[in-house]
């Protein structure tokens, strides 16, 4: 896949300065869109109806997976798309991370999502630097009968965040399978209703600024050992690469003293094996709070 040019580069981090989102046709070529499709049916086989349990702002026919870097080698390709970096680096600067992704299958029948903004998770009053941005990867059709994400355009450069209960003004984010669309966190959006008879099959992909949390804890929920077989450039938006200071290990590349710490690297995790069968346990449990609900999961 050829590089973006700095030209289409600053095409997308000026449409996203402006309106807050910027959408890219023909980012995922069909070869790569059906691999992904087929790790989504396997989830649906092993860890049926998503991760999380249903609600009001999830969604009630939404199935959403997480801990995806866990399952098919296919994920750390998602991550680390090269256009997706290329873009990231002006939105959020040099040193960004991946914050947390999973899918975001909306059933027929779903209905629209509360209007809300991904980086309300952070407790920064606006206006501020982008501390998050998005990535909706269409893997069918997004219009406004599939249940299309909404988006309320120029709302990233408004001085408060949304307030969970105006009806504002939105434009269906439309866009053909094979898309995928930046959305900053501070841009007001929301899934649409799907009254399609089908999925809307779409991946949530998220950055972060490099000085912030990480909204998934990657560090710790997958082993340090399987972390050390990831290509380098997914190990440095995971969190291994030092961002002005920060992340350190004895004011070292933390790769230096994890490879002694833990040894040889190795995909090999024993609690893998146990994984999926904690899933009906995991899913049926509540959602750690109304703030996660809110603002962790986006659409």
């Amino acid at each position: 896949m050829k590089k973006l040019t700095d030209e289409q580069v600053k095409g997308h981090v000026d449409s996203v300065a402006k309106h807050g989102y910027s959408i890219m046709e023909n980012a995922i070529d069909q070869e790569f869109l059906l691999e992904i499709c087929d790790e989504l049916a396997r989830l649906e086989e092993v860890r049926p109806g998503g991760d999380i349990p249903p609600g009001p702002f999830t969604g009630f026919v939404t199935r959403r997976w997480f801990d995806v870097l866990n399952d098919g080698e296919v994920w750390q390709r998602v991550a680390t798309h090269p256009w997706i970096l290329q873009v990231m680096e002006g939105v959020l600067g040099e040193g960004f991370l991946l914050s947390t992704m999973g899918s975001a299958v909306v059933g027929d029948g779903e209905e629209a999502q509360l209007i809300h903004a991904d980086d309300q998770v952070y407790l920064f009053p606006r206006p501020h630097p982008n501390l998050v941005c998005n990535t909706m990867w269409a893997l069918s059709d997004f219009n406004e009968t599939t249940g299309a994400t909404r988006i309320v355009p120029g709302s990233n450069n408004w001085a408060e965040d949304p307030d969970g209960q105006t009806a504002y003004e939105s434009i269906s984010l439309d866009m053909p399978a094979g898309s995928i669309a930046f959305v900053v966190g501070t841009c007001y959006h929301g899934a649409g209703a799907n009254r399609s008879g089908a999925d809307r099959v779409a991946l949530t992909i998220n950055y972060c600024n490099g000085s912030m949390r990480q909204q998934e804890n990657l560090m710790l929920g997958i082993h340090p050992s399987r972390m050390l077989t990831f290509p380098t450039e997914l190990q440095d938006i995971l969190g291994f690469k030092i961002c002005k200071g920060a992340g350190h290990i004895f004011a070292q590349d933390p790769r230096t003293e994890m490879n002694r710490h833990y040894g040889a690297s190795s995909q090999e995790d024993p609690y893998l094996s146990v994984r999926d069968t904690l899933h009906d346990t995991r899913a049926a449990r509540p959602l750690l709070s109304s703030v996660f609900c809110r603002f962790s999961l986006s659409d």
